[in-house]
């Protein structure tokens, strides 16, 4: 948490006097968060952030519902992250989900107003893609799309939310849609790493045609990891939904205990990772360790 005298850590010692209390003499924002809560990590820097830009037109007081459940449950807190205003000891507005920063602010001017013109230059925020990303590894896929859409619709060649969109799109199994992003990048990004690791992406997914759910995959091989089935399934969906290295981990498994399963299918798509990966420095460090396996 960032060290402001205008945050607060919550608990339930000082929620009284911080939140209905000092509402009296201040608007107070209180972010409901929990650690496990992606989008929360998204949202709670950029109202740090403002926080400190606002330099004391309101309190933001953080209240971790893993440790303090009891006024989680009291407030009828029911999705994470939860903000809510106090203002005059009643609530006067709220909102749920990590909205961008320029809503953020829309939000505060209209309840307290615009920030102080002295205040310190604000640290960058989190970008709607990284927000998008973030929202997409809790669960929250088809809220990450639709921000991506809405943000892509703003600005069709912003290259960073076009990647972030094919991503999800792969995730989702729109593989129509991620290669629409592809060649919507300027040329430039299409050509570059991350442009050529999406294009591998995709090109895999058609290959490999639909895969299963990835966490109904990592339930079933924590289950039986000794099925090469499952393994190789959690392999492919594990790179599909972003995470190379892992896919890569798991098929290096399967070469070394089962390198004739299903005619050799671990070796051939782990180098068809490798040249998703490109010139990236784990294409080394990875074909070293499968020359090492097969010598």
């Amino acid at each position: 948490m960032t060290e402001s005298p205008h945050i607060v850590q919550l608990d339930e010692a000082n929620f009284m006097q911080v939140v209905v209390e000092g509402s009296d003499t201040v608007p107070v924002l209180v972010d409901f968060w929990a650690e496990w809560c992606g989008p929360c990590k998204a949202l709670s820097p950029v109202l740090e952030k403002l926080a400190v830009e606002y330099n004391g037109a309101f309190v933001l007081a953080m209240l971790d519902t893993e440790a303090h459940p009891g006024i989680a449950q009291q407030l009828g807190i029911r999705s994470l992250p939860t903000v809510k205003l106090f203002r005059n000891r009643q609530l006067v507005d709220e909102f749920m989900g990590a909205l961008p920063e320029a809503e953020l602010r829309t939000f505060l001017e209209t309840h307290v107003g615009a920030a102080a013109p002295e205040a310190e230059e604000p640290e960058e925020a989190a970008s709607v893609a990284e927000q998008a990303l973030a929202m997409h590894e809790a669960g929250q896929t088809s809220e990450a799309r639709a921000l991506l859409q809405q943000a892509q619709a703003a600005e069709p060649d912003d290259a960073e939310v076009l990647l972030a969109l094919g991503q999800v799109c792969v995730a989702e199994g729109d593989l129509d849609t991620a290669q629409s992003c592809l060649k919507a990048l300027p040329e430039e990004s299409r050509d570059g790493a991350q442009g050529k690791r999406l294009a591998g992406i995709v090109a895999l997914a058609r290959e490999s045609g639909a895969t299963e759910d990835l966490g109904a995959l990592q339930t079933a091989h924590s289950a039986n990891p000794d099925d090469a089935e499952t393994r190789y399934k959690l392999a492919i969906a594990s790179a599909l939904a972003g995470d190379v290295q892992s896919g890569m981990d798991h098929l290096l498994v399967l070469v070394q205990t089962q390198p004739d399963y299903n005619d050799g299918a671990p070796r051939t798509k782990l180098l068809s990772l490798f040249d998703v990966l490109g010139d990236d420095p784990l294409v080394g460090k990875y074909r070293r360790k499968l020359f090492a396996m097969l010598h």
